[in-house]
């Protein structure tokens, strides 16, 4: 089996796995008449989605890479061409011998030109702008710019350069009424070359004695071949700024991998694209973090049996402006009060997840979404009208992006 096949068949496997809408006709199904779900008082304040305005500001960067100067060369000219009859000794490549015609006498007047640009890799900015996609595009959060922030120092004649520590930042974030602020820096970059010629060799071999053991003996060569050529990997610091308290709430290095090819001698131009694109990668291993902290909840607001009763559905309050896509998968929640054994006036609400899953259908709408209930068929019928839901944290780096693809 050659490369192009082997990973076409890595393609075809990968594509086979990725989510499609999930089709569901709410219609078709009955709507249910049967009890609420009851909260208790104290439960209430767990719907409560909280006021999430994050500003990401202040990411620097700790790398080599960001001013360089390029040097352009190109070489220009004019020929002057003279003929003379007769022979003349001629060579090509495999033979050599007398040409009878005319010689061509070429005199090239060179003329030289350099150019050179300065060139701001902009890492720091890059990071930036790419935690600011991040969470707008998972929701439940309000981002608040660079750009924004700076109109606030302006406002409140805030001196930038004093934005040096955690506390000052804490500071502007009152200022621009900010719960969080996330910052953080570019701290490393890897470059190196890789060469697999075992896995080229392995490739040709073979001879595992089996169709399938074959297989997957040359996908994963050719997996290690495709992986040839320049590696680059960023390591990304991100810190999470409590704005009320100064304190530092959560603290990751994530790290991602980008393959900028077999290039010999790649520009400054290549260099900087992969590193900002190894960056973004590892970005996506802060999702689990961040959805979790800015968590995206609503409520049942209706529920429907399908005819037979082995099937049901649920409408909820929440949709695309919250974040939710296709095949968004969410948790149930239900509450019931505790009263302290030892103290009867003392009473607590205790969150008890149901075990089933949502999943949003094509269904969806700005803010609502119908969504399928998935689970055994005595644990989907606990679903009720009023009962909390909320977006089940997202999934960082895949096996394909962690290995630069």
């Amino acid at each position: 089996m050659n490369n192009k096949s082997v990973l076409l068949v890595v393609s075809l496997l990968f594509l086979a796995s990725c989510a499609t809408p999930i089709k569901h006709d709410p219609t078709s199904f009955n709507v249910d008449t049967g009890p609420k779900e009851t909260i208790p008082n104290i439960c209430r304040a767990a719907y409560s989605t909280g006021d999430f305005k994050v500003a990401v500001v202040n990411f620097t960067n700790n790398t080599t890479f960001e001013f360089a100067k390029m040097v352009e060369s190109s070489v220009h000219g004019t020929i002057d061409r003279t003929k003379a009859g007769g022979a003349a000794i001629g060579a090509v490549p495999g033979a050599a011998g007398i040409i009878w015609g005319e010689k061509e006498r070429t005199n090239f007047q060179k003329d030289a030109r350099t150019t050179e640009r300065q060139i701001n890799a902009r890492l720091s900015k890059s990071v930036e702008d790419g935690v600011t996609d991040e969470i707008v595009n998972m929701g439940g959060a309000t981002v608040y710019t660079r750009k924004d922030m700076e109109k606030v120092m302006s406002e409140q004649k805030f001196q930038q350069s004093g934005l040096t520590d955690d506390k000052t930042l804490s500071r502007l974030g009152k200022l621009a009424g900010v719960k969080y602020i996330i910052t953080g820096s570019v701290n490393n970059v890897d470059l190196t070359y890789k060469t697999y010629e075992s896995a080229r060799k392995g490739l040709d071999k073979g001879g595992s004695g089996s169709y399938l053991g074959d297989l997957f003996g040359s996908v994963a060569a050719a997996t290690m071949e495709s992986q040839e050529g320049w590696n680059i990997s960023t390591d990304v610091a991100i810190r999470i700024i409590d704005v009320e308290t100064g304190g530092i709430l959560f603290s990751k290095v994530v790290t991602g991998k980008h393959i900028i090819g077999k290039i010999p001698y790649p520009n400054y131009d290549a260099l900087i694209g992969g590193i900002k694109k190894a960056a973004a990668k590892g970005l996506t291993d802060i999702r689990p973090q961040l959805s979790k902290w800015f968590a995206v909840k609503g409520y049942i607001v209706q529920t429907r049996t399908s005819a037979d009763g082995k099937q049901r559905s649920a409408l909820i309050n929440i949709g695309e402006k919250q974040g939710l896509k296709f095949g968004s998968q969410l948790l149930v929640y239900t509450f019931q009060e505790i009263a302290d054994p030892f103290d009867e006036k003392k009473v607590s609400c205790d969150i008890v997840k149901l075990p089933v899953e949502l999943k949003v259908t094509e269904q969806l709408q700005a803010d609502k979404a119908w969504v399928i209930i998935e689970g055994k068929p005595e644990q989907i019928h606990r679903v009720k009208v009023g009962q909390l839901v909320e977006r089940k944290p997202l999934e960082g780096q895949g096996i394909m992006m962690k290995m630069g693809y």
